[in-house]
């Protein structure tokens, strides 16, 4: 009896764990169902560009923004743009895809184990987001000493739950050591980014607000290929006064 009830737990626990197996993988796979049920997708001829602005609640840049719409429609783009309280986790799940450009003003940061947080606009909350934060692709995330956590996402998010969502798009990165953290640059290649541009250390958001806007114009105005665009840049707008970094590319093969 001894053996058939050992048996029998054994049997138990291994029901336990293929049921929460298919639980998890069922609810990564299906992060994003909105999106793919109403067709939520820009593709077609159109060119469309998303700035996607956390700070813009707590460190807006009005003429930044202007100078960017300005620029993107000069060039032929429509320009969505979604600003602070906007930027939530459930948001970046749920973008469209089909941009061709997608600009993330938002602070970054590594975590000590070297990997890359996004920090969203949507203040931190331990009981939202489980699943996700137990799997630590989403976590608590602080810009200062002085800040209210927000929830901040990384490379585990994006392949999990952002699946297609930067495919044959431009990824422009604009907060700090966004090259420090091979995960997330393979990441959003492997959605099928055609490039990402993202600064090599610690950046100032005036001076990242400033180098962005002339590499748009560079780009899509000038039409300089991505490699001379983003030394054209580093020449002419020079490396971050207080900290030294410069912007840096990959590009898909």
């Amino acid at each position: 009896m001894q053996v058939v009830s050992i048996v029998l737990t054994f049997i138990v626990i291994f029901c336990l764990i293929t049921l929460a197996s298919y639980y998890l993988i069922s609810y990564f796979s299906s992060s994003s169902p909105e999106i793919d049920q109403n067709n939520n997708n820009l593709e077609g001829n159109s060119l469309n560009a998303a700035l996607i602005d956390a700070l813009y609640s707590t460190l807006p840049n009005e003429k930044f923004t202007k100078s960017l719409n300005e620029t993107l429609h000069t060039a032929g783009f429509k320009v969505d743009i979604f600003q602070g309280e906007e930027v939530t986790v459930n948001f970046l799940k749920k973008l469209p895809s089909g941009y061709k450009l997608i600009i993330l003003r938002m602070h970054s940061a590594l975590a000590p184990n070297g990997q890359l947080y996004l920090f969203t606009a949507e203040p931190y909350s331990p009981g939202k987001y489980t699943q996700e934060q137990y799997f630590q692709i989403v976590k608590e995330a602080y810009a200062n000493e002085d800040s209210q956590p927000v929830f901040a996402v990384n490379w585990g998010f994006i392949k999990r739950c952002m699946k297609g969502k930067f495919k044959g798009a431009l990824v422009i990165l604009m907060g700090c050591d966004g090259m420090q953290d091979p995960l997330i640059i393979k990441e959003i290649l492997n959605q099928g980014a055609i490039g990402y541009i993202a600064w090599t250390g610690p950046v100032s958001l005036s001076h990242s607000d400033k180098a962005i806007l002339h590499l748009i114009h560079a780009l899509y105005i000038e039409k300089i290929p991505l490699p001379q665009a983003v030394e054209k840049i580093n020449s002419e707008i020079g490396e971050d006064p207080n900290w030294g970094t410069i912007l840096d590319y990959r590009a898909s093969k």
